[in-house]
């Protein structure tokens, strides 16, 4: 979690910019306060990693207070917060190491890309690879975007073309996906793995940890894992949802069984889960149980129909029905692939 100073003389800007910040994953408001040396005795003794900071206030301004925050912390990030009469001091501010100004009236949009900007790039990125930075960012603009649809449409050509860039480089492919995943993560401010290992959550098994098949599939669950967290942290009815769900992924489930069991009305459950996911929840099982299914084909001896079987399809026909609906390809196909 980023914590965030916001130095304003007026107390409804103090109050807006924290209702804006608070919509955003990952920060925090620490601390609000209306006098800028104020913010710059804060930041001396405190842990501050963003600070907004008004242009014009009492005493010292608001650039003078950047300065004396950059002297003593030269990692925080100033953001300056400027009306258009004092767009001249918002000119000398960018020329003081200030990050960006931002133009009164503040707008959530503003804040949201400046914010989004600073995750991307306060992230640890796997090394200095370009292409693992570009696949971060499809990534976790996915996550923001809430369309678990991209998960499983794009994450298999996203851990090819990171695949082939590090299988051939100096990283360690095993390296490179736990970064990659942990920064996901991490940047979500997934509170479940202060006290967790992210390798313990998601083990490499060494055996496959070159195979490209074996790290879409735990991308897969690396994702899955980051939505349901979101989502519950947001609908916290969703918990008992999401339990349910990895007790019986791998029997005969629908709609009926989980709001029967999860006390939870129809409507409500589809209408909270499209908003987090952008899928209905059968269209969520089914896309579970075939990535299951694929690992199943990728690395066992197991038939259609005992796989079929194995992820509750009563029909194997009506399994390689389902499969060939998201895969766009049968079941034969795919396997014939590999």
């Amino acid at each position: 979690m980023y914590h965030v100073l916001i130095a304003d003389d007026e107390p409804l800007m103090r109050q807006a910019l924290e209702i804006m910040i608070s919509k955003i994953d990952g920060f925090e408001v620490t601390y609000s306060v209306g006098i800028g040396e104020l913010a710059v005795e804060i930041c001396k003794n405190n842990k501050v990693d963003i600070v907004f900071m008004d242009i014009m206030m009492p005493g010292e301004s608001g650039i003078e207070c950047s300065k004396k925050i950059y002297d003593h912390n030269p990692k925080i990030t100033i953001f300056i917060v400027s009306s258009y009469n004092s767009f001249e001091f918002a000119i000398q501010a960018l020329n003081t190491k200030v990050k960006a100004y931002v133009s009164k009236p503040v707008a959530l949009s503003q804040i949201a890309n400046l914010l989004k900007n600073y995750l991307i790039e306060n992230t640890p990125v796997i090394n200095s690879s370009k292409l693992n930075k570009l696949q971060y960012e499809e990534l976790f603009s996915i996550i923001k975007e809430k369309d678990f649809k991209k998960v499983y449409y794009d994450l298999p050509k996203i851990v090819h073309d990171i695949y082939l860039e590090e299988k051939t480089g100096t990283n360690s492919l095993k390296e490179c996906f736990i970064n990659l995943g942990y920064c996901l993560v991490n940047s979500m401010s997934l509170s479940t793995l202060e006290t967790i290992k992210f390798d313990e959550i998601f083990p490499i098994d060494e055996f496959l940890k070159r195979d490209e098949k074996f790290y879409e599939f735990w991308m897969f669950k690396v994702m899955n894992f980051i939505f349901v967290q979101n989502s519950t942290r947001k609908y916290s009815l969703l918990g008992n949802i999401f339990d349910y769900v990895e007790k019986h992924i791998e029997e005969e489930i629908g709609l009926n069984e989980i709001i029967n069991n999860c006390s939870v009305s129809q409507g409500y459950l589809s209408r909270i889960f499209k908003s987090q996911f952008n899928v209905s929840v059968m269209e969520y099982l089914h896309m579970r149980k075939m990535y299951i299914a694929k690992s199943y084909f990728c690395f066992t001896d197991l038939k259609i129909t005992d796989v079929a079987f194995k992820l509750g399809y009563n029909e194997s026909s009506y399994f390689s029905k389902v499969f060939k609906k998201y895969e766009n390809i049968t079941v034969y196909q795919y396997k014939k692939m590999l």
